[in-house]
């Protein structure tokens, strides 16, 4: 009996541990972190750990299953993600603090952005910052430029050629959202939103799906990109760039510890190896930037590692804390406080409206040429263009589609009857 017995106990002796994450981190930082932290706890503790991820989405969708478990998760760390859905998931008490070895590596803030919480419930891993992409061999054959800032984008020549996702499904498109209404007022940020989405071929159903649109050349202009998508793409062999808007952000790509973690001890062995060098090498061959402030691409390429070349000449600089950009001053707070009312306002008035967004902004452009031509020609168009101008007005600042419309076919019939 006792022999019959043994395989049984040594089978549960022998039985791996635990660990689940959830998060919106590609897959290929996934499978990077797996492979590297499995072989570190089984050199570490000489035992297996089984490794479970729940990828629900992008940023937003991640924290709404993280509210739908309500303090019972089924899972251990919270991977990925900026700054303000860790600041959701702190202020609704759904994460909890810990400090992981190697936190002072990472610096506390970087041009006004936070990239760790002092109080320790989330910290940074892989900073990155939101970008635009392009597909440098298409916008040649199209001979267009490569557009340099955001209002750049609004040029009738971009029209058809630009692609991004929605932000409730994408925390970079988030994050953009927020990066403009912050940069540009809230009224004159909609505006640009409500004419950005008129230039667009077609919403994309994320970051990831956005990034494969450009570097296939299906659309050359990808919105709302992570910095990091870039150097992926080119070390597929892609003709896609980054480009770097006149205002942008840093967005601390960041890890932090559930409540209610099941195997939370684990969860910490994790999030300690996580800020190693060996952890953050596993960050940096899964295709995201390192966070430590003392890690310099030189010498890992002297090490041969290859992806220390891709990021040394995706930054230019030798390492991601070096780079100079032209940041805007982000609140944070407001972020947080905003978070599910911005991606509210733009899926219902934006993207549930597109196709009579377009239609009224196509109208109304059509009657502003109209208007020009008219002018030329020598005629009074005094009335047609006050009420065009207020049909503009209804169309950015108040969203009001079909009063635009009509102010805009108003406008047309003084052109025949002043």
């Amino acid at each position: 009996m006792a022999l019959l017995l043994m395989p049984a106990f040594a089978a549960k002796a022998q039985a791996a541990d635990k660990i689940g994450w959830v998060g919106p981190v590609y897959k290929e930082l996934s499978a990077s972190l797996t492979q590297g932290f499995k072989a570190y706890y089984k050199k570490a503790y000489g035992k297996d750990v089984d490794i479970t991820f729940v990828r629900p989405g992008g940023w937003p969708v991640c924290v709404d299953k993280v509210r739908a478990w309500g303090g019972k998760p089924d899972a251990d760390i919270f991977l990925g993600a900026g700054a303000p859905a860790h600041e959701v998931l702190k202020q609704e008490g759904l994460i909890v603090p810990y400090r992981p070895k190697g936190w002072d590596k990472v610096p506390a803030d970087w041009h006004g952005m936070k990239v760790k919480d002092k109080d320790d419930y989330w910290t940074c891993f892989a900073p990155w910052i939101v970008t635009n992409l392009y597909n440098e061999k298409v916008l040649k054959k199209l001979r267009l430029p490569p557009p340099k800032t955001w209002k750049d984008l609004l040029n009738p020549i971009y029209r058809g050629n630009i692609v991004y996702t929605l932000p409730y499904a994408s925390g970079t498109m988030h994050e953009t959202l927020e990066i403009l209404l912050q940069a540009f007022g809230e009224k004159e940020a909609w505006a640009y939103l409500r004419s950005l989405a008129a230039q667009l071929d077609r919403f994309s159903t994320g970051s990831t799906d956005t990034t494969q649109l450009v570097a296939r050349g299906e659309i050359p202009i990808g919105v709302a990109q992570p910095q990091m998508n870039a150097m992926a793409a080119r070390k597929d062999g892609y003709p896609v760039r980054d480009l770097l808007p006149e205002k942008t952000i840093l967005v601390p790509e960041a890890v932090a510890l559930l409540k209610g973690a099941p195997n939370e001890a684990i969860g910490k062995i994790f999030l300690d190896w996580l800020f190693t060098m060996d952890g953050q090498k596993y960050v940096l061959e899964g295709r995201y930037f390192a966070a430590r402030t003392d890690i310099k691409f030189s010498e890992w390429e002297k090490e041969g590692f290859e992806m220390a070349t891709h990021a040394k000449k995706a930054l230019g600089v030798d390492s991601f804390w070096d780079l100079d950009v032209g940041f805007i001053e982000y609140d944070l707070p407001l972020a947080t406080k905003r978070w599910d009312e911005v991606n509210r306002y733009y899926e219902y008035e934006i993207y549930r409206k597109w196709g009579e967004l377009k239609s009224s902004l196509f109208l109304i452009e059509e009657v502003e040429g109209e208007i020009k031509a008219a002018k030329d020609a020598k005629i009074d168009v005094t009335k047609a263009e006050a009420k065009i101008k207020e049909a503009r007005n209804l169309f950015e600042v108040d969203g009001k589609y079909a009063e635009a419309r009509l102010a805009a076919s108003k406008a047309r019939a003084m052109l025949v009857t002043p």
